[in-house]
């Protein structure tokens, strides 16, 4: 698997971010809904909200073209991976803090570095290396071994790290068959169709804001898988690993702001060596997007 040759160094990293940004939103407007509603429900209608932002935003343009996928047992794969995956991390954000249960998610990076490798072929660099032995390390010291946060609770973070990681490796996997509108449409869609039996069984009457939320958050999470999809478009999944931690200075940031819940000592020493990771991983492509810059400043 190689990547575009053609795209700058730093895009596929900067999209990642900014997928990040909108996985941390969307935590944040699940963990709020979670406290009020079934987990189930809300999982359920964010997949169906995240389906028609994509026909809305593509379906004049492509219109039946949407539907047209090479691989449908590859989209099926991806979509049943999405679906389990939010359904532990729903799970897990229920039950755990914000900030701290984001870190848990992130041995995705770590088993997407090995397994990127071993199936995808992609040879990870000694920096990629560092970088996600960096947010291991800080995984393993905001979960705290023998601490508050090592209870059974802590699966569900986990297994949305395994089923993540697996998702991502099958969208690179595919990257250059599947029109990423495409992909999206179908990791939604087969999300809301494997929870309707669920979603519809726990079904509580929603408040109009509460409902209005619920969508939002279902249409940056189509935001968010678009611009994940295009950022694996540009860079090789072990070179990305790393930068997918910024997720986790974002849910830091939202978390306080939304809950006022602010990570203590020691959890903020993991996160620190999480972000320390990336800003290592980071160093090439800020260089270069700065160059880019002076030469645009010279013209």
């Amino acid at each position: 698997m190689t990547t575009d040759s053609r795209s700058p160094a730093w895009l596929g990293p900067a999209l990642m971010c900014g997928a990040s940004l909108c996985f941390a939103m969307l935590d944040t407007g699940t963990k709020y809904l979670a406290a009020h509603y079934p987990l189930l429900q809300i999982v359920w209608v964010r997949y169906i909200a995240q389906a028609m932002g994509v026909v809305l935003i593509f379906g004049p343009s492509m219109r039946m073209h949407l539907l047209e996928a090479h691989n449908y047992g590859i989209q099926l794969l991806r979509g049943l991976c999405l679906c389990c995956g939010s359904v532990f991390v729903v799970n897990g954000l229920a039950r755990l803090p914000l900030a701290e249960a984001t870190a848990i998610v992130f041995l995705a990076p770590v088993l997407i570095t090995i397994l990127s490798g071993l199936l995808l072929k992609e040879k990870a660099r000694t920096m990629d290396w560092l970088a996600v032995t960096c947010g291991f390390a800080g995984v393993l010291i905001i979960a705290r071994p023998g601490g508050g946060l090592l209870t059974w609770a802590i699966l569900f973070p986990l297994g949305s790290a395994l089923t993540n990681a697996i998702y991502q490796l099958v969208t690179r996997s595919t990257r250059s068959s599947e029109h990423a509108a495409t992909s999206n449409f179908y990791t939604g869609l087969i999300g809301a169709l494997a929870l309707t039996p669920w979603g519809a069984s726990v079904w509580e009457p929603m408040s109009t804001p509460d409902f209005l939320l619920l969508l939002g958050i279902g249409g940056i999470a189509s935001i968010g898988h678009l611009t994940i999809t295009y950022a694996l478009l540009h860079a090789s999944a072990a070179s990305l690993g790393a930068y997918s931690y910024s997720q986790i200075l974002w849910a830091t940031l939202l978390g306080w702001l939304a809950f006022g819940a602010i990570p203590d000592a020691i959890a903020w020493v993991g996160i620190l060596i999480i972000a320390l990771g990336g800003l290592v991983l980071s160093v090439p492509q800020v260089r270069q997007m700065g160059a880019a810059l002076l030469r645009v400043g010279r013209r």
